[in-house]
């Protein structure tokens, strides 16, 4: 049994994430795609167990298993002893690919979620709203779509017995620190020190996390914290450059204009009432 919507809008690939289909299928005889599906799909499994085959790797697919299969990659899935019943999302868009490599959902995964009921759910939601129709069906399907990856994301990457979840954990200590110190001096070494690292260590770390060096993630504090000063009335930029860390307005200037492409008077100027 197959309980399937398929969109009827014709600008999906406008989109930069779109859903192309979205649906319940019953599994009972092996389903082989040998030369893959022409979306990507992400698939939550609601009862059965069963075995589910791509990439050349054998997983293990039961009730609360979700699984990303990339597009036109090779897949099969079998049921064991009762059918296989799987919540199916296919996925395009013109801004996919960097959106499930955001997500990290760059090959083949398949994993099995602590709380499958809110997946459950959205993807339901996703179902209505296709098959309601309506001029803006496209667009409210692909906001849940977003809202979907980046549910998964969280479970998948970011609890704290997965790796990626651990790494952030690990550096949370020096996140805490910089955010509330940022107008301090600190050095590399005082950082890697909270976590009992090398100062390298906790540079990899970062750009792993998130894709920046440490004193990089303090620039773009100081200037988030900057941006909220001077759309203040009260401080000059001088005074402000004090506050956030900076000894030098010259540099202070020099790191807002790299980040901001303006400098701190143009952003004030572009925020704040022109009072007369």
């Amino acid at each position: 049994m197959t309980a399937y919507c398929y969109p009827v809008y014709n600008d999906l690939k406008a989109l930069p994430l779109c859903v192309c289909g979205v649906g319940i299928r019953e599994i009972e005889a092996p389903l082989k795609r040998a030369g893959g599906y022409p979306f990507h799909q992400l698939i939550l499994c609601l009862e059965g167990e069963g075995k589910m085959i791509a990439a050349g790797n054998k997983y293990d697919m039961r009730k609360g298993s979700v699984a990303y299969i990339p597009v036109d990659t090779a897949h099969e899935f079998t049921a064991d002893k009762t059918m296989l019943r799987l919540f199916t999302l296919d996925l395009s868009g013109e801004g996919l690919t960097g959106i499930l490599e955001s997500v990290r959902l760059v090959k083949v995964r398949c994993e099995r979620l602590d709380k499958s009921e809110p997946f459950a759910m959205l993807l339901s939601s996703i179902m209505e709203t296709v098959r309601s129709g309506g001029s803006s069906a496209a667009y409210e399907s692909s906001a849940k779509a977003y809202e979907l990856l980046i549910m998964l994301h969280k479970a998948l990457n970011l609890t704290s017995d997965n790796p990626d979840g651990q790494k952030y954990s690990q550096l949370a200590p020096v996140i805490k620190y910089i955010d509330e110190n940022y107008r301090s001096e600190m050095s590399l070494d005082d950082l890697a020190a909270m976590i009992s690292k090398s100062p390298q260590y906790l540079c990899r770390l970062f750009k792993e996390c998130y894709k920046m060096r440490p004193f990089e993630y303090l620039a773009r504090k100081r200037i988030q914290m900057a941006k909220l000063m001077l759309v203040e009335d009260g401080y000059n930029v001088n005074e402000v450059s004090q506050f956030v860390g900076y000894n030098d307005c010259s540099y202070f200037c020099s790191v807002f204009k790299k980040h901001e492409g303006i400098s701190p008077a143009e952003f004030r100027s572009l925020n704040c009432a022109d009072e007369k």
